[in-house]
């Protein structure tokens, strides 16, 4: 299962977004393969220049800039480790990065890395978890909440009909699946200080993160597709943030990593299923 291991620099908050080759648009998750899709849900971060390289390679700057609410499709990575660097905005490329992590991939995992304001006194914490590829039950589409609306915690979002898919969710929960009927759902998203209506549309056989954010003291609800129907291998979906491949380089498949850079070490984020 890939490990994200952070080596710290500087103690300054910072968001990174990066990019990695796909060496395969078409594979099906399998032992041979990892899928990682990240997420930054921090709203207080700058944004950050990204660098890539296979470990040991030289740098190559792949994305410019990224802003709260990004979430990358998913990319499908050879097994393997990936060095990153970030370094502020705009900052020239021999300024020495705020920090340089390495990502372990291990195929036949597919998950996500989600990034949020929740480790010691507000700095950022890396929650890396499973994307759950079990079907659902016959004739039923699964759906889950990301509570990244920090200034609107607890977020609860019911479900006209049904159970809620959150109930008082606090800024950073990832909720466990819940099966829900093929059709569109009218949905309520309830916040400490607003309201607002919203529709999520479940087919039979998909799986759906449904990402709760806040955009100008409204709350918003974005779906992301984790996989339209059984056996489907999990999409290159929606990317519903900033950033973007440089010109000039090869084509690739962003992916988001997110990093607290807050003292002098080393932190190994472990994946746990939602």
């Amino acid at each position: 299962m890939g490990v994200l291991r952070r080596v710290v620099a500087t103690a300054s908050l910072l968001l990174l977004s990066t990019a990695l080759p796909v060496p395969s648009a078409t594979a099906a998750p399998g032992a041979g393969i990892g899928w990682v899709r990240l997420g930054h849900l921090s709203p207080e971060v700058p944004p950050v220049d990204i660098y890539l390289s296979e470990f040991g390679q030289p740098e190559q700057v792949v994305v410019r800039k990224a802003g709260y609410g990004a979430v990358t499709p998913y990319s499908s990575l050879a097994p393997g480790a990936y060095t990153v660097a970030m370094r502020p905005a705009d900052a020239a490329p021999t300024t020495p990065p705020a920090l340089s992590a390495t990502v372990d991939i291990t195929g036949g995992t597919t998950y996500s890395l989600l990034v949020f304001a929740t480790g010691s006194g507000g700095t950022l914490r890396g929650d890396l978890v499973v994307d759950d590829q079990r079907p659902p039950a016959q004739g039923t589409g699964r759906v889950r909440v990301v509570q990244g609306a920090a200034a609107q915690a607890p977020v609860s979002v019911d479900v006209t009909g049904h159970r809620p898919l959150a109930d008082t969710a606090a800024y950073g929960v990832t909720t466990p699946y819940q099966d829900l009927p093929p059709g569109a759902h009218q949905l309520l998203l309830r916040g400490t200080a607003a309201q607002s209506p919203a529709t999520v549309d479940v087919a039979a056989g998909s799986k759906t993160t449904l990402l709760v954010t806040e955009v100008d003291g409204q709350l918003k609800a974005t779906p992301l597709v984790d996989a339209a129907g059984p056996g489907v291998k999990p999409l290159l979906g929606v990317e519903t943030g900033g950033g973007g491949a440089a010109g000039g380089l090869p084509v690739w498949v962003p992916l988001l990593l997110c990093a607290a850079v807050v003292a002098v070490g080393a932190t190994r984020f472990r994946a746990h299923r939602a």
